[in-house]
């Protein structure tokens, strides 16, 4: 009997220890996850969001990170596949102009406000243009502005001042061709700010609201811009080909530039001025100063007779969640983590723009990361925009982006002239009236 018991209480103790340890393994495996992320950039934002990544990591040791990035080429046509899937990573890096398009595949953020700390860090006025159908589907990484920048020491070498105006940049054309002695031929007084995929509406939206003085649309999403004014807008961007004020389409395919890259000329301060979203602004000017050049802020410029400053804004990159996730808390808190810590921001220094983040921004305040260069960009972009350009954003889609391209192209290689380009932007624009709002 005394032996039965023995045994009957060590079979006990076992079970137990085997019951515990199994409980032990399933606690600890319930506890990690493993989630991914995806972005695009250059080498440097690859570098800092990796390094965030692991501090991340550090700090939260049950959730692993798998990071995805690539080129900006590419990019979106990925993750359209990726959504449609269901195969897209836990947090996707996407830019605004994308949400209207997958607007029912990604996650409404406003469910999980309490785990991205929304109503601490961002202010209502960033969040309006992310909301569809009352749904908030991104997170803003910064507030985009797109300014003229320049490269100050080709103007200094060839006593060129800084442009103010439209009419500047015709001007330093005029400069130059008086000193044709000491500047090649196939230097431009600006890149075609029309020639690069997803980056020609920007300025096009600035140039016929400084037209107008009108947004491109009302309140209710119905067209302002009739076709006559898409013509006035086709004629003077002509005007700035024909005059060798910036380089055609067709000089921008054979000067050797790639999707997502820096075209040559540029690197070699061939094209002297650039518009640019402030979020890229770092990277340019990395870039330029390693081949020797300064770049500085020439501003917004005017244009004569204008009705409108065309000056406007809206969310650059933002962070989604797509529904398909099944990690979405631990997405979140990545999320969070990237968005509004402050040693994250830090390390990711201004990669991403100026921080929307109020505590993202505060970190790079505090400890003096934000450059006079974005700074400046940011003081003169507040001073000059015009809020009765507020529903422009709307209109800065993909599929216009991809239309404006076309047409341009086509224009460029004589495919087609200027009234049969103006008529084309006008039906698309006109075509996507309905959508957009």
């Amino acid at each position: 009997m005394y032996y039965k018991k023995i045994i009957k209480f060590a079979g006990i103790a076992i079970l137990s220890f085997s019951l515990a340890a199994c409980g032990k393994s399933s606690e600890s495996s319930a506890k990690t996850e493993e989630i991914r992320i995806s972005w695009w950039g250059g080498d440097a934002r690859n570098k800092v969001m990796q390094e965030a990544i692991t501090a991340f990591e550090k700090e939260n040791p049950t959730i692993k990170v798998n990071a995805e990035f690539s080129g900006y080429g590419g990019y979106q046509e990925k993750m359209t596949t990726q959504l449609s899937g269901g195969t897209a990573p836990d947090v996707i890096r996407l830019d605004s102009m994308w949400l209207n398009q997958y607007k029912n595949q990604l996650v409404d953020l406003e469910t999980l406000s309490k785990e991205l700390a929304i109503s601490t860090n961002f202010s209502e006025e960033s969040l309006i243009s992310l909301k569809y159908d009352d749904h908030l589907l991104g997170l803003p990484l910064s507030t985009n502005y797109r300014p003229l920048l320049y490269n100050k020491t080709v103007t200094d070498k060839f006593n060129i001042e800084a442009p103010q105006s439209w009419e500047d940049l015709i001007a330093m054309r005029e400069d130059l061709i008086a000193m044709r002695e000491k500047l090649p031929d196939d230097y431009y007084p600006a890149s075609n700010f029309f020639g690069a995929k997803y980056g020609s509406p920007i300025v096009f939206f600035q140039i016929v609201a400084q037209q107008t003085g009108l947004p491109i649309s009302d309140e209710n999403g119905k067209l302002n811009y009739t076709e006559k004014d898409f013509l006035t807008l086709v004629n003077f961007y002509h005007q700035l080909v024909e005059q060798r004020i910036i380089p055609s389409k067709k000089d921008v395919d054979n000067a050797g530039t790639i999707e997502g890259a820096p075209a040559p000329a540029l690197l070699e301060g061939k094209w002297v001025t650039l518009f640019e979203f402030i979020a890229n602004v770092n990277t340019i000017k990395s870039q330029l100063e390693e081949q020797g050049f300064e770049l500085a802020l020439a501003g917004y410029p005017s244009m004569s007779n204008e009705k409108s400053t065309g000056v406007w804004t809206k969310p650059s990159m933002v962070y989604s969640i797509p529904t398909s996730s099944k990690h979405q808390k631990a997405a979140a808190k990545l999320i969070n983590y990237l968005m509004n810590d402050s040693e994250a921001n830090k390390i990711q220094k201004l990669e991403n723009g100026v921080p929307d983040s109020e505590s993202g921004k505060q970190a790079l305040e505090e400890s003096e990361l934000i450059t006079p260069l974005a700074t400046e960009i940011l003081v003169e972009g507040e001073k000059k925009v015009d809020t009765n350009l507020s529903t422009m954003y709307r209109w800065d889609t993909a599929k216009l982006n991809d239309a404006t391209l076309d047409i341009i192209t086509r224009l460029d290689y004589g495919k087609i002239d200027t009234k049969q380009a103006a008529k084309e932007f006008y039906q698309a624009f006109k075509e996507e009236e309905d959508s957009v709002n």
